[in-house]
């Protein structure tokens, strides 16, 4: 039977692996950024009837998922949160860009 397993919203999963299942912090603590990124492909394939009657085809689509692989030998799917992080870091650097501008437009104004 395999182990079970548990689903974190984004933003605490980089917390929550940092907790045992006893509640106590892992040591040392695990910085998923600094862990390995690997690639996994799986396809998803559904069964097409044909309405002439000929035999059905199957159609499979590539399901591409990410997991980090970590020193410890924690291995950690990252799928959503690899789109999170990149998504965060845009709205940060969108951020910082607005923030310069304003910078420059009141120097610009006030000299």
């Amino acid at each position: 039977m395999p182990l079970p397993t548990s689903t974190y919203p984004l933003a605490l999963l980089e917390s929550e692996i940092n907790v045992l299942p006893n509640g106590k912090a892992r040591k040392p603590r695990v910085d998923l950024s600094g862990c390995a990124l690997k690639e996994l492909v799986q396809y998803k394939c559904n069964v097409k009837p044909k309405e002439d009657g000929a035999s059905p085809v199957i159609v499979c689509a590539p399901v591409v998922r990410w997991f980090r692989r970590c020193g410890n030998g924690m291995h950690v799917e990252t799928t959503a949160w690899e789109a999170w992080k990149e998504a965060a870091k845009d709205d940060t650097q969108v951020a910082s860009r607005n923030a310069s501008a304003e910078r420059r437009q009141r120097y610009k104004h006030g000299h």
